[in-house]
């Protein structure tokens, strides 16, 4: 009787630890797309910050694929809380590696280390005031059926 005692309270204990056993608040699914000046942004971190009068709120993120699309995480659970949120979309652009006297001819050793090489169209843009990171925010309130967020940040757009 006590073994069967044990084993009760070890799994009663599994299920009450957060996030674990699909506890916690209900989340609804959440997903979207986000573009630069309307065209698709990858490699973006789009997080959603629940509104502090949102009872029960969570932060949930994601970053953008290839195609700008992203599907909002709540603690390892697909979908967020339904609530107002603050949505900050930012992306870093990691600026060129330096190259060595040695290899500033060497067209392969440039693309390696990320330089564009001089002359080119690339190269007048990496030489411009141009940002180091594209930012956006957003408010946006979550039904209690989810659905579909898509942002459009609006920036500089150096393929010019």
């Amino acid at each position: 009787m006590k073994f069967v005692a044990g084993v009760a309270t070890a799994l009663l204990s599994v299920a009450l630890i957060p996030g674990c056993g699909g506890g916690g608040p209900s989340v609804v699914p959440v997903t979207g797309t986000v573009t630069l000046n309307g065209k698709p942004l990858e490699g973006a971190q789009v997080v959603f910050t629940p509104d502090p009068g949102s009872k029960g709120g969570l932060p949930g993120t994601d970053v953008t694929g290839p195609q700008g699309n992203y599907k909002a995480m709540t603690n390892g659970r697909s979908g967020l809380v339904p609530g107002k949120y603050k949505v900050y979309v930012t992306k870093s652009l990691v600026p060129a590696g330096k190259v060595g006297d040695d290899f500033k001819d060497d067209p392969y050793m440039l693309q390696l280390a990320g330089k564009p090489p001089e002359g080119s169209r690339q190269a007048a843009a990496a030489k411009s005031d141009a940002p180091t990171e594209i930012k956006g925010e957003f408010d946006r309130d979550i039904p209690a059926g989810g659905g579909v967020q898509d942002f459009d940040v609006k920036g500089a757009d150096k393929a010019g």
